[in-house]
């Protein structure tokens, strides 16, 4: 007769979002890559370190949250997909808006950042959160990857 296995223990969890503040930050629906950058850019600018930060969005292009979701080096930024979709999933976001800062002021994408694009976009096309746009600000300009084609989808415009 075998013995009956004993099984581990299984914490049982809750999410919650807490919602911690909300600031008046200009954040209204916006409709141009430059538009979403002027949002963003307060947060990004004055890093010395490549930063990832998240905007999840309504089908309607109206900003819910904004995250920092990642503080790397000075040449990059490690960060696992789960965590870019995390705080969309838990706001019911329809689209995101990914932002990162190159600290060189260049925003041109690195093969790590387009390929990093198309995993966001693959995981994002798997949980029903659009991938709007991807957008890279270097010193005075940025770079978007809607703009220049790279993501097929409804761009902040709003239109394919």
């Amino acid at each position: 007769m075998k013995k009956p296995v004993l099984g581990k223990k299984v914490g049982i969890i809750h999410l919650q979002m807490v919602r911690e503040e909300k600031y008046l930050y200009g954040m209204g629906r916006f409709s141009k890559a430059e538009e979403a950058v002027e949002m963003v850019n307060p947060l990004l600018m004055m890093s010395d370190r490549e930063t990832m930060v998240v905007m999840s969005l309504t089908v309607n292009m109206e900003p819910l949250a904004l995250e920092i979701v990642a503080v790397g080096g000075t040449t990059s930024c490690q960060i696992g997909i789960g965590n870019i979709f995390k705080h969309a999933l838990l706001n019911n976001a329809a689209r995101i808006v990914c932002f990162h800062n190159h600290p060189s002021g260049d925003p041109a994408p690195s093969g790590e950042d387009r390929l990093f694009t198309r995993r966001v976009q693959k995981a994002g096309d798997l949980l029903g959160i659009e991938l709007t746009d991807h957008i890279i600000i270097g010193h005075r300009k940025f770079y978007s990857f809607h703009e220049h084609g790279v993501l097929p989808c409804t761009g902040p415009g709003g239109t394919a």
